[in-house]
């Protein structure tokens, strides 16, 4: 799998206190605590240590980590509501085409996700 998205996890509590925890790196989690320490700093608010796991974090972490988890839960669980098209060169979208070779091509989405990360609903 190229890529994929991954919601994020909250990692062991009290494990290595002074690191972020590898379930939350990297994760859509993380890329929320990014956003949102920037948008305190543009806004003059002291923004906090992010490379830890002290309870502060872990706190802060919990409504982050859920709100990346059940949006990943609700794409995936949902992806037939996406609708990939293609426009025509008479600027008509069209859910298929026939390429050069005369290969009839149809649109589809996959959402690939972290199943490991992810718990059924």
């Amino acid at each position: 799998m190229a890529d994929s998205l991954r919601p994020g996890g909250m990692g062991t509590a009290g494990d290595q206190p002074d690191r972020m925890p590898a379930d939350f790196a990297g994760s859509m989690a993380m890329a929320i605590e990014d956003a949102l320490n920037e948008i305190l700093q543009q806004d003059n608010i002291q923004g906090f240590a992010q490379n830890t796991n002290a309870s502060d974090a872990r706190d802060r972490r919990r409504l982050l980590v859920a709100i990346a988890q059940g949006v990943v839960r609700h794409l995936a669980h949902h992806a037939g509501a996406f609708q990939v098209s293609f426009v025509d060169g008479s600027g008509n979208r069209q859910s298929s085409f026939v390429d050069g070779n005369g290969n009839l091509l149809r649109a589809s989405v996959t959402i690939d996700t972290d199943p490991q990360a992810l718990p059924a609903c």
